[in-house]
Protein backbone atom coordinates (compact mmCIF):
# COMPACT_ATOMS: atom_id res chain seq x y z
CA UNK A 1 0.00 0.00 0.00
CA UNK A 2 1.40 3.25 -1.21
CA UNK A 3 2.11 6.05 2.27
CA UNK A 4 1.64 8.96 -0.33
CA UNK A 5 3.76 12.47 0.00
CA UNK A 6 1.31 15.18 -0.36
CA UNK A 7 2.76 17.81 -2.39
CA UNK A 8 1.53 21.26 -0.57
CA UNK A 9 0.54 23.76 -3.49
CA UNK A 10 -0.97 26.55 -1.04
CA UNK A 11 1.78 26.32 1.45
CA UNK A 12 0.94 29.69 3.63
CA UNK A 13 -2.37 27.52 4.28
CA UNK A 14 -0.69 24.09 4.22
CA UNK A 15 -3.01 22.74 1.43
CA UNK A 16 -2.99 20.66 -1.47
CA UNK A 17 -6.15 21.77 -3.62
CA UNK A 18 -7.04 20.60 -7.22
CA UNK A 19 -9.85 20.13 -9.20
CA UNK A 20 -9.95 16.41 -10.83
CA UNK A 21 -12.27 14.73 -13.75
CA UNK A 22 -12.11 11.55 -15.06
CA UNK A 23 -14.97 11.25 -18.70
CA UNK A 24 -14.41 7.02 -18.20
CA UNK A 25 -18.13 5.37 -18.91
CA UNK A 26 -16.75 2.54 -17.19
CA UNK A 27 -16.33 1.49 -13.01
CA UNK A 28 -13.31 0.50 -12.09
CA UNK A 29 -10.69 1.39 -9.91
CA UNK A 30 -9.62 5.10 -10.03
CA UNK A 31 -7.09 5.03 -7.52
CA UNK A 32 -5.06 2.51 -5.17
CA UNK A 33 -5.56 2.18 -1.56
CA UNK A 34 -3.16 4.67 -0.07
CA UNK A 35 -2.95 6.59 3.00
CA UNK A 36 -1.09 10.15 4.51
CA UNK A 37 -0.96 12.17 7.10
CA UNK A 38 -3.67 14.90 5.36
CA UNK A 39 -7.42 14.80 6.27
CA UNK A 40 -8.92 14.80 2.98
CA UNK A 41 -11.84 15.68 1.42
CA UNK A 42 -13.47 15.39 -1.74
CA UNK A 43 -16.28 17.05 -3.10
CA UNK A 44 -18.04 15.85 -5.74
CA UNK A 45 -18.83 18.43 -8.78
CA UNK A 46 -20.21 15.95 -11.65
CA UNK A 47 -21.37 12.42 -11.52
CA UNK A 48 -20.41 9.78 -9.03
CA UNK A 49 -17.43 8.68 -6.71
CA UNK A 50 -17.42 5.61 -4.80
CA UNK A 51 -14.89 5.70 -1.85
CA UNK A 52 -13.66 2.71 0.09
CA UNK A 53 -12.45 2.46 3.87
CA UNK A 54 -11.80 -1.21 5.42
CA UNK A 55 -14.14 -2.74 2.76
CA UNK A 56 -16.93 0.08 3.75
CA UNK A 57 -17.82 1.73 0.32
CA UNK A 58 -19.34 5.08 0.45
CA UNK A 59 -21.03 6.24 -2.78
CA UNK A 60 -20.77 10.16 -3.02
CA UNK A 61 -22.88 12.12 -5.97
CA UNK A 62 -22.74 15.54 -7.06
CA UNK A 63 -22.79 18.00 -4.39
CA UNK A 64 -21.67 15.27 -1.22
CA UNK A 65 -18.70 15.45 0.29
CA UNK A 66 -16.27 12.81 1.70
CA UNK A 67 -14.38 13.07 4.81
CA UNK A 68 -11.43 11.35 5.47
CA UNK A 69 -9.27 11.36 8.81
CA UNK A 70 -5.49 11.63 8.71
CA UNK A 71 -3.44 7.97 8.12
CA UNK A 72 -6.75 6.20 7.12
CA UNK A 73 -6.15 3.66 4.31
CA UNK A 74 -8.88 4.70 1.32
CA UNK A 75 -9.52 4.02 -2.35
CA UNK A 76 -11.44 5.61 -4.87
CA UNK A 77 -13.73 4.11 -7.78
CA UNK A 78 -15.49 4.96 -10.85
CA UNK A 79 -19.07 4.61 -10.52
CA UNK A 80 -19.43 4.58 -14.68
CA UNK A 81 -20.21 7.74 -15.38
CA UNK A 82 -18.05 10.64 -16.18
CA UNK A 83 -17.62 12.30 -13.13
CA UNK A 84 -15.67 15.72 -11.33
CA UNK A 85 -14.24 16.64 -8.10
CA UNK A 86 -12.36 19.04 -5.61
CA UNK A 87 -9.76 17.09 -3.70
CA UNK A 88 -8.58 18.96 -0.48
CA UNK A 89 -5.92 17.79 1.87
CA UNK A 90 -4.30 19.36 4.63
CA UNK A 91 -2.59 18.96 8.00
CA UNK A 92 -5.16 19.27 10.70
CA UNK A 93 -2.75 20.41 13.38
CA UNK A 94 -1.99 23.48 11.43
CA UNK A 95 -5.83 24.63 12.07
CA UNK A 96 -7.30 23.14 15.68
CA UNK A 97 -6.67 24.70 18.58
CA UNK A 98 -3.15 23.51 19.94
CA UNK A 99 -3.25 24.34 23.83
CA UNK A 100 -0.77 26.88 25.35
CA UNK A 101 2.84 25.03 24.71
CA UNK A 102 1.03 21.80 23.94
CA UNK A 103 3.68 20.27 21.21
CA UNK A 104 4.05 19.29 17.89
CA UNK A 105 3.32 16.13 18.15
CA UNK A 106 0.20 16.01 20.78
CA UNK A 107 -2.68 17.08 18.30
CA UNK A 108 -1.63 14.85 15.48
CA UNK A 109 -2.02 12.05 18.14
CA UNK A 110 -5.09 12.96 19.76
CA UNK A 111 -6.24 13.02 16.10
CA UNK A 112 -6.57 9.16 16.77
CA UNK A 113 -9.64 9.45 18.49
CA UNK A 114 -11.79 11.49 15.08
CA UNK A 115 -14.41 9.94 12.83
CA UNK A 116 -12.18 7.72 10.40
CA UNK A 117 -14.10 8.70 7.82
CA UNK A 118 -17.85 9.61 6.53
CA UNK A 119 -20.35 10.85 3.80
CA UNK A 120 -21.65 14.43 4.46
CA UNK A 121 -24.12 16.59 2.30
CA UNK A 122 -23.42 20.01 3.70
CA UNK A 123 -23.52 22.88 1.13
CA UNK A 124 -21.45 25.34 3.51
CA UNK A 125 -18.25 22.73 2.86
CA UNK A 126 -19.14 22.13 -0.42
CA UNK A 127 -19.54 25.74 -1.10
CA UNK A 128 -16.08 26.60 0.66
CA UNK A 129 -14.46 23.92 -1.17
CA UNK A 130 -15.33 25.39 -4.61
CA UNK A 131 -14.59 28.97 -3.31
CA UNK A 132 -11.02 27.36 -2.41
CA UNK A 133 -10.27 26.37 -5.58
CA UNK A 134 -11.17 29.37 -7.48
CA UNK A 135 -9.01 31.26 -4.94
CA UNK A 136 -6.40 28.90 -5.64
CA UNK A 137 -6.73 29.29 -9.91
CA UNK A 138 -7.19 33.14 -10.15
CA UNK A 139 -4.49 33.83 -7.49
CA UNK A 140 -5.94 37.36 -6.47
CA UNK A 141 -4.33 39.71 -3.64
CA UNK A 142 -4.50 37.84 -0.42
CA UNK A 143 -5.35 34.25 -2.15
CA UNK A 144 -3.59 32.31 0.45
CA UNK A 145 -4.95 33.88 3.27
CA UNK A 146 -8.42 33.55 1.78
CA UNK A 147 -7.97 29.69 1.14
CA UNK A 148 -6.90 29.37 4.89
CA UNK A 149 -9.56 31.51 6.27
CA UNK A 150 -12.07 29.19 3.98
CA UNK A 151 -10.42 25.75 5.39
CA UNK A 152 -11.10 27.23 8.82
CA UNK A 153 -14.57 27.27 8.11
CA UNK A 154 -14.76 23.77 6.61
CA UNK A 155 -12.77 22.45 10.03
CA UNK A 156 -15.91 24.42 12.00
CA UNK A 157 -18.33 22.48 9.93
CA UNK A 158 -16.86 18.73 10.31
CA UNK A 159 -16.82 19.63 14.00
CA UNK A 160 -20.31 20.77 14.46
CA UNK A 161 -20.99 17.50 11.85
CA UNK A 162 -19.06 15.14 14.73
CA UNK A 163 -16.72 13.87 12.07
CA UNK A 164 -14.21 16.14 14.11
CA UNK A 165 -14.16 16.57 18.15
CA UNK A 166 -13.85 20.19 18.37
CA UNK A 167 -11.56 21.56 21.59
CA UNK A 168 -13.65 22.52 24.77
CA UNK A 169 -12.66 24.08 27.61
CA UNK A 170 -11.81 21.46 29.87
CA UNK A 171 -9.79 19.62 28.03
CA UNK A 172 -7.72 22.51 27.14
CA UNK A 173 -7.26 22.88 31.20
CA UNK A 174 -6.27 18.75 31.39
CA UNK A 175 -3.57 19.70 28.92
CA UNK A 176 -1.99 22.80 31.03
CA UNK A 177 -1.62 20.09 33.47
CA UNK A 178 0.43 17.53 30.96
CA UNK A 179 2.70 20.02 29.47
CA UNK A 180 5.94 19.06 31.85
CA UNK A 181 5.01 15.71 30.72
CA UNK A 182 5.04 16.20 27.06
CA UNK A 183 7.77 18.87 27.17
CA UNK A 184 9.87 16.48 28.32
CA UNK A 185 8.72 13.70 26.40
CA UNK A 186 10.04 15.63 23.19
CA UNK A 187 13.17 16.10 24.52
CA UNK A 188 14.16 12.98 26.30
CA UNK A 189 12.45 10.52 23.73
CA UNK A 190 15.17 8.03 22.98
CA UNK A 191 16.10 7.43 26.66
CA UNK A 192 14.41 4.50 28.87
CA UNK A 193 10.89 6.59 30.35
CA UNK A 194 8.47 5.10 32.85
CA UNK A 195 5.69 5.80 34.16
CA UNK A 196 7.18 6.40 37.92
CA UNK A 197 9.99 8.46 36.01
CA UNK A 198 7.35 11.13 34.07
CA UNK A 199 5.43 11.36 36.93
CA UNK A 200 8.06 12.13 39.25
CA UNK A 201 8.34 14.94 36.37
CA UNK A 202 5.11 16.39 37.39
CA UNK A 203 5.25 15.35 41.17
CA UNK A 204 2.11 13.77 40.33
CA UNK A 205 1.47 9.99 41.87
CA UNK A 206 1.76 7.71 39.07
CA UNK A 207 -2.29 6.51 39.27
CA UNK A 208 -3.57 10.25 38.98
CA UNK A 209 -0.76 11.04 35.97
CA UNK A 210 -2.26 7.91 33.92
CA UNK A 211 -5.91 9.08 34.87
CA UNK A 212 -5.18 12.80 33.89
CA UNK A 213 -3.34 12.51 30.29
CA UNK A 214 -5.84 9.75 29.63
CA UNK A 215 -8.79 12.51 30.23
CA UNK A 216 -6.95 15.44 28.24
CA UNK A 217 -5.58 12.85 25.58
CA UNK A 218 -8.50 9.83 25.54
CA UNK A 219 -5.48 7.42 25.42
CA UNK A 220 -2.26 6.15 27.54
CA UNK A 221 0.76 7.96 28.35
CA UNK A 222 2.78 5.25 26.92
CA UNK A 223 0.59 5.04 23.31
CA UNK A 224 1.67 8.70 23.39
CA UNK A 225 5.44 7.92 23.84
CA UNK A 226 5.06 5.39 21.46
CA UNK A 227 3.56 7.58 19.21
CA UNK A 228 6.22 10.52 19.65
CA UNK A 229 9.21 7.95 18.85
CA UNK A 230 7.48 6.77 15.95
CA UNK A 231 7.02 10.50 14.56
CA UNK A 232 10.86 10.43 15.37
CA UNK A 233 11.46 8.10 13.25
CA UNK A 234 9.95 8.66 9.99
CA UNK A 235 13.10 11.51 9.65
CA UNK A 236 15.60 9.02 10.42
CA UNK A 237 14.36 6.69 7.98
CA UNK A 238 13.96 9.05 4.93
CA UNK A 239 17.46 8.42 4.40
CA UNK A 240 19.30 5.29 3.68
CA UNK A 241 22.99 4.96 5.86
CA UNK A 242 20.71 3.64 9.24
CA UNK A 243 19.47 0.33 9.14
CA UNK A 244 15.98 -0.60 10.83
CA UNK A 245 17.70 -1.52 13.94
CA UNK A 246 19.78 1.29 14.73
CA UNK A 247 16.72 3.86 13.76
CA UNK A 248 14.80 1.73 16.64
CA UNK A 249 17.43 2.27 19.28
CA UNK A 250 17.97 5.66 17.72
CA UNK A 251 14.09 7.06 19.14
CA UNK A 252 13.90 4.75 22.33
CA UNK A 253 12.72 1.60 21.33
CA UNK A 254 14.20 -1.41 23.20
CA UNK A 255 13.72 -4.21 19.97
CA UNK A 256 12.83 -3.94 16.42
CA UNK A 257 10.16 -6.22 16.44
CA UNK A 258 8.31 -3.84 18.88
CA UNK A 259 9.31 -1.12 16.78
CA UNK A 260 7.93 -2.78 13.70
CA UNK A 261 4.35 -3.13 15.87
CA UNK A 262 4.16 0.16 16.48
CA UNK A 263 5.05 1.96 13.86
CA UNK A 264 2.67 -0.25 11.71
CA UNK A 265 -0.23 0.55 14.19
CA UNK A 266 0.65 4.40 13.26
CA UNK A 267 1.33 4.28 9.87
CA UNK A 268 -0.33 0.91 8.28
CA UNK A 269 3.13 -0.11 6.92
CA UNK A 270 6.43 -1.62 8.59
CA UNK A 271 9.24 1.06 8.90
CA UNK A 272 10.94 -0.89 6.01
CA UNK A 273 7.81 -0.53 3.38
CA UNK A 274 7.69 3.31 4.70
CA UNK A 275 11.39 3.65 3.81
CA UNK A 276 10.93 2.14 0.16
CA UNK A 277 7.90 3.98 -0.40
CA UNK A 278 9.27 7.35 0.53
CA UNK A 279 12.49 6.74 -1.20
CA UNK A 280 9.79 5.49 -4.85
CA UNK A 281 8.41 8.91 -4.74
CA UNK A 282 11.30 11.02 -4.22
CA UNK A 283 12.50 9.38 -7.42
CA UNK A 284 9.50 9.62 -9.48
CA UNK A 285 9.19 13.51 -8.20
CA UNK A 286 6.05 13.07 -5.89
CA UNK A 287 3.64 13.26 -8.67
CA UNK A 288 0.94 11.88 -6.34
CA UNK A 289 -2.66 12.48 -8.00
CA UNK A 290 -1.31 10.62 -11.47
CA UNK A 291 -3.53 7.49 -10.21
CA UNK A 292 -6.97 9.81 -9.50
Amino acid sequence: MNNELVQINVPLASVRIDCLQDDSDRPGLLCPAHYHDEIELITVTKGRLAFTVDDKKQVAAAGDTIFCSARIPHATYLTGSPCAYILLQFRLEKYMEEGKGAGKYFNRFVQNTVMPFCLLHNEKIAAAMEQALAESREKRDAWALSVRGLVYAMVAELCRAGALSAPDGSSSADIEKILPALEYVDQHYAENITLSGISAVQNLNPSYFCRLFKRASGSSFIDYLNFVRVCKSEKLLLGREESILSVAYDVGFSSVSYFNRIFKKYKNCTPSAYRRAQYEESVSGGKILSAR
